[in-house]
């Protein structure tokens, strides 16, 4: 049963990322603000710390794929993208994954290239008409300020969730 709670547990960030928190936030009528929450984008490079290159780069895939299904009109963007991300951030070195500081110096790295990422490629095909400077300053850094948040907050749950599982993970197997 275990192996499910990972699963279960990104799906609902997809949920809450393409959803519930466009409701949540509270509208910026005198500010012009996009908070653009990436948080697969997080939990796919803890992923990748904890549990390796194959697992990160599947949930990366998988939940991109479902991404773009549901909530994009261009598919393969967000597909392309979580898996880049997943197989560019998957260290499993212990000193990687008992550290607070490099989760979250990768995971801020992983939105800031996925953002510019996804804002190069609706560029490039016309989808995305807003400036550089502009796109930095209203979108790009009140995101990364959102996503660096969640991190922070997301942080000790998750590892711990990780180590639960691969602890189950190791009973299974014996």
């Amino acid at each position: 049963m275990s192996r499910f709670y990972i699963p279960t547990f990104v799906f609902l960030l997809l949920v809450i990322e393409g959803t519930l928190f466009q409701i949540i936030t509270p509208s910026h009528h005198d500010m012009n603000v996009t908070l653009v929450p990436r948080f697969l984008v997080v939990m796919i490079v803890f992923i990748g710390i904890h549990f390796g290159r194959y697992s990160s780069i599947v949930y990366g895939l998988v939940f991109g794929l479902i991404y773009d299904i549901v909530y994009t009109q261009l598919l393969g963007v967000y597909m392309f993208g979580f898996g880049l991300i997943g197989y560019a951030f998957a260290y499993t070195y212990k000193q990687i994954q008992d550290s607070l500081f490099f989760h979250l110096l990768f995971a801020t790295v992983a939105v800031s290239l996925f953002e510019y990422y996804q804002y190069g490629l609706y560029r490039l095909i016309g989808l995305a008409d807003i400036g550089a400077v502009l796109f930095f300053h209203e979108r790009f850094l009140p995101g990364l300020i959102v996503n660096v948040s969640f991190a922070i907050i997301i942080y000790f749950p998750a590892k711990k969730l990780f180590s639960y599982v691969q602890k189950q993970a190791s009973l299974r197997d014996r």
